[in-house]
């Protein structure tokens, strides 16, 4: 028999110290799980966001399965935010070697790259599905439905701009489940929001009072990977002095470190009582809060806009070296890209012949418009 959800193996349940009874078979709080369901998604941290879809679909499967999951320690926050998640595992040694003594009904790796691999090869499992290593020590699909996902992303040109399914249904196929339109979810903390958000609106430091105001986010980071999935700065900037002719709007520079001079620039150069630079200001959770809080968030092809997708802000997402039809937005905005280019889903993998047209030809003026369709209330 499994043991009960909430015996941690050590020290008694938090139970215990309430009804102070040993007979945990009595206990109405007695919960034993059916399957123990491992998940490995350590990282990229977008891409651990719309994964948050696939813990429900296990849990729809498998209702009294324990589910846990592996992932890096910037991506803990998302994970453990799940409620279809039992257990989160931040990814370490003293975890990856916990891990290879227990034994999983079934393990789930999403991840291709060596340490989710070998970590997926060596754990305990008999029914394991996603990647693992062959005895090359190459990467290869351990199961059929792992195998579509597989073959489609050795041929970004040819797989990626043919395929038309979405991340959440590539995931559900490598983990052989059906997909039922679940979206990627994790939930805020309320008082922390409440607080957060009151501290932000009603602070004496604002200029204005932003609570009257319609806030957008204009979100200039990509993440070092793929660095030509960045908009460019004159488009930045262009949209910004569009912007500024609205007083009834208000706009947030936000992004990470590598933006910190971008952004000053912006900043510097288009000085108003409606826009605040809040780049590097705040901790992953903080900027969730702000995503919530915003009417629109302009942003490319990164975890800001997986945030934005989970907490149902709207959206105007722009597109170039990744596959637009990989996200579905859920009916959250618009996706902005030039269908016409054949260079699309390069990934950036060569140094771009074409000098990043397929971000510089995504013009301020259709970002602007795309913008005023989605706070005027308009279809898209």
């Amino acid at each position: 028999m499994k043991a009960c959800r909430h015996f941690k193996g050590d020290r008694p349940c938090k139970y215990y110290w309430i009804d102070r009874s040993w007979n945990c078979f009595e206990c109405e709080h007695h919960n034993p799980y059916n399957e123990r369901i491992l998940l490995i998604k350590l990282d990229a941290l977008g891409d651990v966001v719309r994964a948050t879809a696939l813990a429900e679909g296990i849990k729809k499967k498998y209702p009294n399965c324990q589910l846990s999951w592996l992932t890096v320690k910037d991506a803990v926050y998302f994970v453990e935010s799940n409620p279809f998640v039992d257990r989160t595992l931040e990814y370490n040694t003293e975890n990856a070697r916990r891990l290879q003594f227990e034994k999983f009904d079934t393990i789930i790796n999403l991840d291709k790259d060596p340490k989710a691999t070998s970590m997926m090869m060596s754990f305990n499992s008999e029914d394991k599905r996603g990647y693992g290593l062959s005895s090359e020590g190459h990467v290869v699909p351990l199961n059929d439905g792992s195998k579509y996902h597989y073959n489609i992303c050795l041929d970004n040109y040819g797989g990626k701009t043919k395929n038309q399914k979405s991340y959440q249904q590539l995931i559900f196929e490598v983990a052989d489940l059906d997909y039922d339109n679940e979206k990627p979810f994790f939930e805020l903390d309320s008082e922390r929001f409440k607080n957060f958000k009151e501290s932000f609106l009603y602070s004496d430091d604002n200029l204005q009072p932003l609570y009257m105001k319609d806030l957008i986010i204009l979100n200039t980071g990509c993440g070092p990977v793929y660095p030509h999935k960045k908009w460019t700065y004159d488009g930045y900037n262009k949209l910004i002095k569009r912007l500024s002719k609205d007083s009834e709007c208000v706009v947030l520079l936000c992004g990470s470190k590598s933006e910190v001079e971008l952004n000053k620039k912006l900043y510097d150069e288009n000085k108003s009582d409606s826009l605040i630079n809040l780049t590097d200001n705040y901790s992953i959770e903080e900027f969730s809060y702000l995503i919530k809080m915003a009417n629109v968030i302009v942003t490319g092809d990164t975890v800001a806009l997986h945030i934005a997708i989970s907490l149902g802000t709207k959206i105007v997402s722009f597109f170039g070296p990744t596959p637009h039809q990989e996200v579905n937005l859920f009916g959250l905005g618009i996706k902005l890209f030039r269908e016409e280019l054949d260079c699309l889903n390069c990934y950036d993998q060569f140094p771009c012949p074409y000098d990043g047209k397929c971000m510089s030809l995504i013009s301020d003026k259709d970002v602007y418009k795309s913008i005023r369709r989605i706070l005027l209330g308009g279809t898209y």
